[in-house]
């Protein structure tokens, strides 16, 4: 039987194959119909893929009855959050990561459907998808600051501490390091902020994420001159310390976190609702007008 570890890399993997799929296809799409697409809209009705590549024709209509269909499927997240029958229904995780998934390539098959031209009730409801879909992606850096375990359920600030210090120990041991020298390490790490403004807690949880990226290289080799262990196992030894000194930060932040992840829910919300609202109205609009796929 797979351990949850496993099973976690395999949907990876799966998610990896299912946005690279994805992608293609939509790629394929708007570089063959990318001439219809550039065209004033007075002209593109003299194009030759009008029938097909019109909001309504046989290749974007379907287009955006995809990325509809997407856009709904994304309640099913909130199903499985808040109503006990769908708890065992796979990880949390999981089902965020897929949310994810449809909310990005939602957006662009129905941006396609439009071919780039939106107006009237319509463009309220565009342009709420768009909020939604860029608050989305906000959403989902605050989500991952917040401690959590393997399957993605929210950890408290003592067990987020009390894995802090286990895996300060599991390094400290693995590695044989006495305090002096895990200090060391600690130093050249060193990305810690400290404040109580929400927008400065972002943005120093931002510039963790890019300093630690960016000076990774940099803290191989020095921690390489001072430390006695070999090259082979610096890599490994400083993936854990930063993994270790990002969990430390998060609790530190952990209020402030959890603060801007409630506000950030009172904003994604009525957009979301905004969206579904007009979705409807335009769909409703549409079957009765007789605008059906075939």
């Amino acid at each position: 039987m797979l351990s949850q570890q496993q099973k976690n890399n395999l949907f990876k993997y799966f998610m990896i194959l299912l946005y690279l799929v994805t992608g293609l296809f939509l790629l394929y799409f708007l570089y063959t119909g990318w001439d219809y697409y550039r065209l004033p809209l007075q002209e593109k009705i003299r194009h030759p893929q009008y029938q097909n590549l019109k909001p309504g024709g046989r290749i974007s209509h379907g287009l955006g009855i995809m990325g509809s269909l997407m856009m709904i499927s994304l309640l099913f997240y909130s199903l499985r959050k808040r109503v006990k029958a769908f708890r065992r229904w796979g990880a949390l995780n999981r089902w965020l990561n897929f949310h994810i998934f449809l909310g990005i390539m939602g957006p662009l098959f129905v941006i396609l459907h439009t071919t780039f031209k939106v107006d009237g009730l319509v463009a309220v409801s565009f342009w709420s998808m768009i909020a939604v879909a860029l608050s989305g992606v906000f959403g989902r850096f605050i989500y991952v600051q917040i401690p959590r375990n393997i399957v993605g359920i929210e950890l408290s600030k003592d067990k987020a501490m009390n894995i802090n210090e286990r895996l300060k120990s599991k390094i400290q041991y693995e590695y044989q390091l006495d305090d002096q020298e895990f200090v060391t390490l600690e130093e050249e790490i060193g990305v810690h902020f400290t404040s109580d403004s929400f927008f400065k807690v972002f943005v120093s949880l931002v510039l963790i994420d890019l300093i630690l990226f960016f000076r990774r290289p940099r803290i191989y080799k020095r921690v390489e001159e001072k430390l006695n262990i070999s090259r082979a196992r610096i890599k490994t030894l400083v993936n854990l310390t930063v993994q270790q000194a990002k969990l430390e930060q998060r609790i530190h932040f952990l209020n402030q976190i959890q603060q801007i992840f409630h506000y950030w829910h009172v904003i994604h919300k009525p957009f979301a609702i905004l969206m579904y609202l007009i979705m409807m109205i335009h769909v409703g609009i549409v079957v009765w007008l007789g605008y059906t796929w075939f």
